[in-house]
Parts: C-alpha cells; sequence; structure tokens
C-alpha cells in the first residue's frame, strides 16, 4: 500500500503531527507520554530556537491514516560555529515499516540536500541541547524525564537506509545510598580547601541573575564538546522558564573559586514517573491533579546538566561535585540517579563515576549519513 507524505506548516493546528507518538506507542509499556503543551512549545515559530534555526515537518499517511513522522532541520547556529553543511533529521516516529521509514528519511534528506547540506545527523529534537538520540540499549527501564524513547526497530530502520554511528550518548546509574570511597572523601576535601571552594543552592528569589551564569558556565562548559552548539542568552532563558515551577533549590548546586563561578548541576525529579499515570498529555482537565498528587512518591531523579569550566576542568571540581549531589538527592529522598547524557569518549566525567559505582545502563546513539 502506497505511503504518502504532507507538509506539516508550523504554525497553523499541528495535532495530528504532535499525536503521532500516540497512535504508535501508546501499548508499549515503557514510553512515557510527553506534555503536549511542551511539545506544542518546541513547534511554535515564536520559539527562540527559530531565530537561528528552519525546522520543515512532515507525516506519512497510509489509506488515510497518519503513521509516522520526522522533521528536516537547518541550524545556522551550528553551521557558523562548526564550519561544516550538516543538516539535521529529528522528531522521528514510525511503525516498524521499512517503507514508511525510508519515505520519510529520503524526504528529510532531500530538503536538506537541497539546500546545500553535505551531512546528515540525528535524531535531535530539534539539536543537541534538547532531547537527542536513538535509544540502542536499556529497554528494560523507561526514560527519565526529558530523555528520549523509541522501540528497539529505529535502529535497524535507520541502519537499513545507510546510517552510521556518529557518537554515542550514555545515561549512568546509580544508587543514592553508597558509601562514598574514603579517598574520594579526602580527595575532594582538599580541593574543596586548595581552590577556596565555597558552595550555594539555587536562590528563586535571584532566578534571573542564577539563569545568566548557568548560561555563561554551560555555554563555557561544553564549548569543547563533541556536537556543542552554543545557546543563545534568549533561547536558553525561554528553556530554563518552566523550570523554575518545577525545580527543587536544594537540587541545583553552584560552585565558586575565589567568589568566581566555576561550575553546577541542576538535577530534578523524575516527572516521568507522574507523567506515567497521565496517558492524554494534557494537564487539564485532571491531570495537573494527577501530577500535584503523584509527586511526592517520586523517588529517583535525573541530573540533566553538570557543567565545569574549562579552566577549573583538571582540578578535581567533578568528584566535588558529585559528592556534593549524591548527599543532596539522599536528602531529598531520591533511591537512584540517572546522569544523562555523558559523551561515549568524556572519560573526565566517566571515571569518577565508575569509580564510586555507578553502571552505564542506557545508550543513545546519533547516527549521520553523507548526502551526496
Amino acid at each position: 500500500m502506497t505511503v504518502s507524505l504532507t507538509e506539516v506548516h508550523l504554525g497553523k493546528p499541528i495535532n495530528h503531527l504532535i499525536n503521532v507518538p500516540w497512535e504508535l506507542y501508546k501499548e508499549d509499556p515503557n514510553w512515557v507520554p510527553p506534555l503536549k503543551i511542551a511539545v506544542k512549545d518546541l513547534f511554535n515559530p515564536k520559539h527562540p530556537f527559530f531565530e537561528t534555526s528552519v525546522i520543515k515537518c512532515w507525516v506519512a499517511e497510509r489509506n488515510g491514516k497518519v503513521v509516522g513522522r520526522i522533521a528536516a532541520i537547518i541550524n545556522r547556529a551550528h553551521i557558523e560555529y562548526s564550519g561544516e553543511k550538516c543538516g539535521f533529521f529529528g522528531f522521528f516516529d514510525c511503525p516498524n515499516d521499512p517503507d514508511v521509514a525510508k519515505a520519510l528519511i529520503k524526504k528529510a534528506e532531500e530538503y536538506l540536500r537541497n539546500h546545500g547540506m553535505k551531512k546528515v545527523q540525528g535524531p535531535v529534537n530539534p539539536s543537541i541541547n534538547y532531547e537527542c538520540g536513538t535509544l540502542i540499549d536499556g529497554f528494560e527501564d523507561p526514560p527519565q524525564i526529558m530523555m528520549t524513547y523509541n522501540p528497539p526497530y529505529h535502529k535497524e530502520l535507520l541502519e537499513s537506509e545507510g546510517y552510521k554511528k556518529a557518537k554515542d550518548l550514555l545515561a549512568y546509574q546509580i544508587r543514592t545510598d553508597i558509601t562514598y570511597p574514603e579517598i574520594m572523601v579526602k580527595a575532594a576535601k582538599r580541593v574543596e580547601k586548595s581552590l577556596k571552594v565555597t558552595y550555594r543552592k539555587l536562590d528563586k528569589k535571584k532566578w534571573d541573575e542564577d539563569v545568566l551564569n548557568m548560561w555563561k558556565i554551560y555555554n563555557s562548559a561544553w564549548e569543547k564538546n563533541w556536537g556543542f552548539i552554543p545557546m543563545t542568552k534568549k533561547e536558553f532563558l525561554h528553556t530554563t522558564k518552566d523550570l523554575k515551577t518545577v525545580v527543587n533549590p536544594n537540587l541545583v548546586h553552584f560552585v565558586d573559586v575565589e567568589n568566581e563561578p566555576a561550575g553546577f548541576f541542576v538535577a530534578l525529579p523524575d516527572y516521568n514517573q507522574v507523567l506515567k499515570k497521565i496517558p492524554s498529555g494534557r494537564l487539564l482537565p485532571f491531570g495537573i491533579f494527577k501530577l500535584m498528587r503523584s509527586s511526592k512518591y517520586i523517588n529517583r531523579a535525573r541530573v540533566i546538566t553538570l557543567g565545569i569550566v574549562e579552566k577549573y576542568r583538571n582540578t578535581g571540581l567533578a568528584s566535588l561535585l558529585y559528592y556534593k549531589m549524591q548527599a543532596d538527592l539522599l536528602n531529598a529522598g531520591m533511591k537512584e540517579i540517572e546522569m544523562s547524557w555523558i559523551l561515549e569518549d568524556n572519560f573526565k566525567m566517566r571515571r569518577p563515576l565508575e569509580r564510586l559505582g555507578a553502571k552505564a545502563y542506557k545508550t543513545y546513539r546519533i547516527f549521520e549519513k553523507e548526502l551526496f
């Protein structure tokens, strides 16, 4: 049966685009429905991401029924920063059907090729600064908050279209009740003393000031990482605005060295444990009550970002942040922590975690393909 593709014009009603994952994955026990209001925000042409990027979306139909979707993304900030004509695909969802996958992927590739791109990477939704990667192992547990999910067959569908591994992103898991090794405690204390380290937690009364400090550290800490794309101040402020209502100030820690911002971490309770109970993806009329009622039962958290500025990268500050992080999350009643994501070759972050007993339990892959 023929697969037809229809472009979805953002800014107009796009429910048929947003609803694709519900149609495909609603029976999958590990899929967690996202909040539709958050998805709509990403597709809103007024989102700051669109100031430096173009997103084109298509849905696939068969017999009048929507069966898949994809987006082609041209990120001018990435092109300017990296110097390479690399486009992206994202928001890729389809059944285990090679014909549907081929039609969607070829359409995205065609658009990127026609606009001068020499290579394509993905999935990114809509950039590496947001949800990204194809889950290739670790299907036993549902994803944590703000991490992607896909059925196992996605990997094979992409590989069948000529996609190869570009980079793997790892999610680490560790319990909060671990006994911190004495040698690492002593090392952390030495770093604390030698660098004259001071700590402070997020102050919601100084939200704008603290978020600006996060933005500066974020762009400094990640600037040499693979795939990095700097975030504009406007985009960073937009992506963090919704955190203000859900973030626990005790789970956001800043580290200063001689009164200079040197690093921070942000941990979020795994709200996916609650969103799983809101299958519609809507907070109204009843979802908000489920969210409020169930949030107190969340027992795991995800460290969504942990960054250290370049000049302090080799000082042992990472181990010190891990030490503080573990204590804060234990005191908050969390039993497990996910650290995600971490580049597969970022051993400065991986080694201290592994010495603590953390295990890489999920792998997300960024694929790539040359466009000839």
